[in-house]
């Protein structure tokens, strides 16, 4: 299957035909089912009081399948199928990296009622895990770093996309709108209009919304990829999933899934390996270790705010109670990174990133129309006048 890699540079997004090819629709709509029917019934015997009988399934708006947590032997070719070449094929198309790799795999459902709309959005908050200007610029320079999908196994015409929108900050005509009402179609805006078995993939920065949740049939896969040896840490760089679901899979793909946990580790390794060298204030070993997670000479100050973020992430685990699946990712993680680091050297790397933090931030909490929460963090600009070496520098303010 080829992809267009002009329009998806240009606009965001490709619709593409019979993703699923049809000889296999009916398979993974059967294996599909199976999952919402199981997971409906662990919903209804796991409801609270205060829920309705389905329990947390019949009270969202859009349930979804979590692939790896919900398959079992009967549902696993849901699984085997984000390794069709009309899946992970054509995202290894569009980034251009040494290994690409799920991220996440699940599938958005039809509630139980009628919700109407939801809220215009991108995929991220507000600074996370970099301002959205130092995103875009990742993007301009190395391409697409996270491609997420719509594959729809019924008709489907919930996602309204703005094309180009990936590539710039909003409007103020946008932001007005979004202020006085983030559920209606914006400026620009179209409908993507899936047959079944078609499928768009498209950026996370894009604009996007979910303009109906019905009780209309909806069962579409929601797969998302990132890379690994790519020029800089991609915009997504965690992961959603995690082992325990490879005994339901035959031989090859258990072992493709094997290979790619041992990748997020060793990057984990190197994640670990660049923040002892900042703890240490060792320059060179800094920037040795940063050059193989960030071999581009552009965006380097984009890699390190989203270590900045990391460091957060790190020190919260060792202050807080939280559920580890809370701060970052899976949870699994999480604790496999901190296991890195004693409780002292935690608090010396808050110290280190501490100067890059407060320049990260807004003077006040803002709400920034189409993303996903309030923040303290300013959500669209980089720091100004604050580099590699300005970074370097600032770790001497702190002993």
């Amino acid at each position: 299957m080829q992809v267009d890699r002009k329009k998806f540079t240009a606009e965001g997004y490709n619709i593409l035909s019979n993703v699923v090819p049809p000889g296999q629709l009916e398979p993974l709509r059967h294996s599909i089912e199976h999952m919402v029917n199981q997971r409906k019934e662990i919903s209804a015997q796991q409801r609270t009081p205060h829920e309705p009988q389905g329990g947390s399934w019949q009270a969202s708006a859009q349930p979804r399948l979590q692939f790896d947590a919900d398959c079992n032997a009967v549902s696993a070719t849901a699984i085997e199928f984000l390794l069709h070449e009309n899946t992970l094929g054509v995202s290894k198309q569009l980034i251009k990296a040494e290994h690409v790799v799920p991220h996440q795999f699940g599938c958005l459902c039809s509630g139980s009622y009628d919700a109407g709309p939801m809220r215009w959005h991108r995929d991220i908050g507000p600074g996370e895990p970099a301002p959205l200007r130092g995103m875009i610029s990742n993007m301009e320079h190395h391409g697409p770093s996270y491609l997420q999908w719509n594959i729809a196994l019924y008709d489907d015409s919930v996602l309204w996309i703005v094309p180009g929108s990936h590539r710039q900050i909003n409007t103020d005509q946008v932001n007005r709108q979004l202020s006085e009402d983030p559920s209606v179609p914006l400026p620009g805006s179209i409908p993507v209009e899936l047959k079944a078995g078609d499928g768009v993939v498209y950026t996370h920065l894009l604009l996007h919304w979910g303009s109906n949740y019905s009780k209309k049939m909806r069962r579409t896969l929601h797969p998302g990829y990132r890379p690994f040896g790519f020029a800089a840490i991609p915009n997504v760089h965690w992961r959603h999933w995690e082992p325990g679901f490879y005994h339901y899979l035959p031989n090859a793909v258990r072992q493709q899934f094997e290979t790619w946990d041992q990748i997020f580790f060793a990057e984990f390794d190197l994640v670990a390996e660049i923040l002892h060298a900042i703890i240490a204030s060792n320059r060179n070993q800094f920037l040795t270790a940063f050059e193989k997670l960030h071999p581009s000479p552009h965006g380097c100050m984009v890699s390190v705010v989203m270590l900045s973020k990391l460091a957060v992430k790190l020190y919260k685990f060792k202050h807080s109670k939280d559920n580890p699946s809370s701060l970052w990712g899976n949870g699994r993680d999480l604790v496999y990174l901190a296991g890195h680091f004693n409780d002292q050297q935690i608090e010396i790397l808050w110290q280190r990133f501490n100067e890059l933090d407060q320049k990260l931030k807004s003077p006040s909490t803002e709400n920034y129309p189409g993303f996903q929460r309030t923040s303290d963090y300013n959500a669209i600009d980089m720091p100004l006048n604050f580099e590699i070496d300005d970074f370097v520098a600032s770790w001497e303010n702190f002993h």
